[in-house]
């Protein structure tokens, strides 16, 4: 073999190479789209640095790919040659300070042509101990790094870092969100169904009838609670998969007062609607459903006996609305604060009126996620307004 065709390919291989590459491969960023977080950290060591061209590469069994790039139209080098493949083996800063100088560089083919590197300085990533790839500039020129240039490309590591344990924290989390619903659901729909089976064969006015009621109404909660924490866990994981379309709120509307209906006229409440004819929005029609359920029936159950819950909706420019008024105890501006924390049911958990605590954080965290938002306006004595923005249609 012609050697310096050897010289130009000899990127070390590491002891850690199979459990370094599973570990990568779990993280599932190869391949993906840019990312604003990813590609604010190759423009800073760009700007910091000076040098034209930045990139954060990931080091995979025969490649490393830019997951972003600044001054490079190629997305990915072959490992065998990859400067990157060197500097995941450091230990701290790798610098090449000119190419043409150093014997590991002088025939390496993205020396001798395009892009043509002279200059080389990359930092490596590490997750669990383990080199994921770099964060790395390259230059035409020769160059070396200031002692500020050196600790600032630390900084923008470290940073990249941090990234990619989030990403592989956010793995970890997916996983026992899934295992969780598995391991926790079946025995609790086990015991709700032993529970109605005891309802449906005691006398209903006897002590062992109450006691069974109360066994399947604990477990109709503890479903309720393990579904919303479920829920909320997926969203914060970034793994709820959410189908925003164009749709018509105002059926929508329509089929949550259906369901509350039972709720309300227990409680000799009634639910009117005000609104325009139609009302398009982009939005997932499930989860825009499940926030309106969530805001109406807890208007229901914080309004007096014998009011009325009103759902009005209409379109403010870009965003349309659905507010749900109730004549109910209102609230102070410091409750307000408090009101979409999770578990923080405001001292109701005394007062007789069921509920987990995370309704409205959820129903707000989906709102977020649909690109809206939920306002409230409250105060004690006056009743309360929960008003959903949703992106118009």
């Amino acid at each position: 073999m012609d050697p310096a065709a050897d010289l130009a390919r000899c990127a070390p291989r590491l002891d850690s190479e199979a459990r370094r590459l599973a570990l990568l491969h779990s993280l599932e960023l190869l391949d993906t789209p840019a990312e604003s977080s990813f590609d604010a950290i190759t423009r800073l060591a760009h700007q910091i640095t000076g040098r034209p061209i930045a990139l954060i590469g990931l080091v995979d069994a025969e490649r490393t790919w830019f997951k972003s790039r600044v001054g490079l139209d190629a997305v990915e080098s072959p490992r065998d040659i990859s400067f990157c493949g060197f500097a995941i083996a450091a230990e701290d800063v790798f610098e090449v300070p000119d190419a043409h100088a150093d014997p590991r560089f002088v025939a390496n083919p993205l020396v001798t042509g395009a892009p043509f590197v002279r200059y080389y300085a990359g930092v490596p990533l590490r997750v669990a101990g383990l080199p994921m790839g770099t964060v790395c500039v390259v230059d035409h020129v020769p160059h070396r790094l200031g002692d500020a240039e050196r600790d600032s490309l630390r900084q923008l590591g470290h940073l990249a870092t941090e990234l990619l344990e989030r990403r592989l924290a956010s793995r970890a989390k997916t996983e026992f969100i899934g295992h969780m619903n598995h391991e926790m659901r079946t025995p609790l729909n086990a015991i709700l169904g032993f529970g109605q089976l005891m309802q449906m064969q005691l006398d209903p006015g006897g002590s062992s009838a109450r006691h069974a009621r109360h066994i399947v109404d604990a477990g109709r909660h503890l479903l309720s609670l393990i579904d919303e924490s479920l829920d909320l866990m997926r969203l914060e994981a970034g793994a709820a998969r959410l189908d925003p379309v164009p749709l018509d709120l105002l059926p929508l509307l329509g089929e949550v007062r259906t369901l509350v209906e039972g709720l309300a006229s227990e409680r000799g409440i009634g639910v009117e609607i005000d609104g325009p004819d139609t009302l398009p929005v982009h939005a997932d029609a499930r989860r825009a459903k499940q926030v309106l359920l969530n805001l109406t029936s807890n208007a229901i159950k914080y309004s007096p006996v014998g009011s009325r819950v009103l759902l009005r909706a209409g379109r403010d420019g870009d965003a349309a609305w659905v507010a749900v008024s109730d004549s109910g105890p209102g609230l102070s501006t410091a409750q307000i604060e408090r009101l979409f924390k999770p578990f923080e049911r405001l001292g109701q958990e005394r007062g007789g009126v069921p509920g987990t605590g995370l309704g409205l954080t959820l129903s707000n965290q989906l709102a977020l996620a649909m690109g809206g938002r939920i306002d409230v306006a409250s105060a004690p004595g006056a009743g309360s307004v929960f008003t959903v923005r949703l992106p118009a249609g």
